[in-house]
């Protein structure tokens, strides 16, 4: 039997366990944060000024945005994740923090701030998120932007459930075991990969929120909305839609 309660689960068991895998895995993940549009819209928004990226990862976008000559941090709690980024940053272009995000950012300030695919929902621990958004916000310049991307749960078709999908890769079969908690928000995991030599487990763990409960959170944390888009291209977001682009500002007294 395949175990979804993961003993010892820690901030950096998903980035170390798909560090290998995750830039031929999830590729499509341009097609919906698109990496031209999310490069365009924080360096325009950053105005050429300090932008720090949280669960950085393998440098998909930091490296594209340091390459406009914008200075750019990222924070990630992966080992794994930033060994294979810092291979990739052969100029050394974006600086590296291991750490998690929910207990420590850099200091900055930054002028933006930003997690992108879904990473916020990563912090399965409610308090983890409320930490994590007074960092932001304490590391924001006053006139500073976060933004967050993520699915909507009530509109996203692909939002896991209990249940077993099959995905089958050039040289391997992976299996992906989930668990929906409706009453916490809580997804586990597993994704099993078979090769013919061998399996390996990579768990998993997300804890969602609606765009609405994500407002209520950054407001506790002194944060408000101030733009709300389907996408990285500032798409209209309706009710329909199930992704958000979800950009807050500091609330000043």
């Amino acid at each position: 039997m395949v175990q979804l309660n993961t003993p010892n689960y820690q901030s950096f068991t998903y980035g170390d366990a798909f560090a290998d895998v995750y830039d031929d895995w999830y590729t499509r993940i341009a097609e919906v944060s698109n990496v031209e549009g999310t490069v365009a819209l924080i360096s325009n928004l950053s105005e050429g000024l300090d932008v720090l990226e949280l669960g950085v990862g393998t440098g998909r976008l930091a490296l594209p945005i340091a390459a406009m000559g914008i200075p750019t941090t990222g924070v990630d709690s992966s080992s794994e994740m930033l060994k294979r980024l810092t291979a990739r940053d052969t100029s050394g272009l974006v600086t590296t923090h291991l750490a998690d995000m929910a207990s420590w950012l850099p200091a900055g300030p930054f002028k933006v701030i930003f997690c992108a695919y879904n990473t916020f929902f990563n912090l399965v621990d409610p308090d983890d998120q409320e930490k994590c958004l007074q960092l932001v916000r304490d590391r924001l310049t006053p006139d500073g932007l976060f933004i967050l991307e993520a699915f909507v749960p009530s509109n996203y078709p692909l939002l896991p459930t209990r249940g077993v999908e099959s995905r089958h890769m050039t040289d391997a079969t992976v299996l992906n075991i989930t668990i929906r908690e409706p009453s916490t928000g809580l997804i586990r995991g597993q994704s099993i990969e078979i090769k013919e030599t061998g399996v390996t487990l990579r768990p998993w763990r997300i804890l969602i929120k609606a765009p609405d409960e994500l407002d209520q959170v950054a407001a506790r944390r002194g944060l408000k909305l101030v733009n709300r888009w389907q996408d990285w291209h500032q798409s209209p977001f309706t009710s329909s839609s199930d992704h958000h682009v979800s950009v807050y500002a500091p609330i000043t007294v």
